[in-house]
């Protein structure tokens, strides 16, 4: 493994059945405000949204305006991802970017973001059976993943109520239950549910069609 340097702790590793989507052997998680303004790395994207968001809290406000500094280090930190040395693949959800890599040294300085900071960085270690979801106390014979994308206010709504009526037949994985329950409407390729329906990936996509990714089994680990 490349040094990592004296900025950033030593990864931790996690067993699994694959790499980061099956590439990548680190992941990164990178809290900055306002990061969900760097889903595209483009500055006059960024500057788009920035003056949409402004704009409509300033004809209803109910959330935060950004300001000229947020703005700035936002393009600041959108320079910096695009001048590293080697690919990676970003998510961003919230205020979280998940940093997807085979070369963790490439962040080594990315504190350099003003009011940012690591909060983790995970290694991958291959040891799980592939192709099946590997838990220690498993109560759950499936767990379904969905597709990364926007969801629209009435497909928002839609899934929404399948869930809530169905909340003895799901459990629901913690970034999809803030989706269900709050105000996010981008639906991340990491949300999933458990639950004991083969069909139920079938069922989920007639209610909202697209929105599945995958089902796979969910297995006990061995002792």
């Amino acid at each position: 493994m490349a040094s990592l340097g004296s900025r950033m702790s030593k990864p931790i590793v996690v067993p699994r059945s694959t790499l980061y989507f099956h590439t990548w052997q680190y992941v990164i998680l990178f809290l900055l405000p306002e990061a969900s303004f760097l889903r595209e790395l483009k500055h006059e994207r960024i500057d788009q949204t920035i003056n949409y968001r402004n704009e409509w809290i300033a004809r209803r406000g109910g959330a935060r305006h950004i300001s000229p500094t947020v703005q700035q280090i936002l393009h600041d930190a959108c320079d910096y991802l695009l001048t590293r040395a080697h690919p990676f693949k970003k998510v961003v959800c919230g205020n979280g970017i998940w940093l997807y890599t085979n070369n963790p040294e490439d962040f080594e300085d990315i504190a350099i973001i003003p009011t940012g900071e690591i909060l983790y960085i995970n290694q991958a270690e291959v040891t799980l059976t592939p192709n099946v979801v590997t838990l220690k106390y498993p109560r759950h014979a499936f767990r379904t993943y969905f597709r990364e994308r926007w969801l629209s206010n009435d497909e928002l709504a839609t899934l929404r109520r399948y869930f809530d009526t169905r909340r003895g037949i799901f459990r629901l994985g913690p970034g999809f239950a803030n989706l269900v329950t709050g105000r996010r409407m981008w639906l991340m390729s990491n949300y999933f549910v458990d639950h004991d329906e083969p069909n139920a990936d079938f069922l989920i996509n007639m209610a909202v069609p697209g929105v599945v990714r995958k089902t796979l089994p969910i297995i006990g680990r061995a002792k």
